[in-house]
């Protein structure tokens, strides 16, 4: 199992990532950090916001599983 099939699965386990949604886009292993990072309480709101506007292939991840969890698009 790669590394970003266990981040994924990991995700799904902590609730964080339904199974169905898990597969949304692959992060990268700095990506995968800060997420993990992030619902751990380990990053703060403001760090974890900065790196949303540095990275936009995060931000369109987090946008997606954001989407999936609530079953409404945050866009138009």
């Amino acid at each position: 199992m790669s590394s970003n099939e266990a981040f994924k699965s990991r995700l799904t386990e902590l609730g964080i990532v339904s199974p169905k949604h898990a597969k949304v886009r692959g992060l990268n292993k700095q990506q995968q950090e800060l997420v993990y990072a992030y619902r751990l309480g380990k990053l703060d709101e403001k760090t974890f916001q900065f790196h949303l506007l540095e990275d936009p292939a995060l931000a369109e991840w987090v946008r997606r599983v954001l989407e999936a969890a609530s079953h409404d698009p945050l866009r138009k």
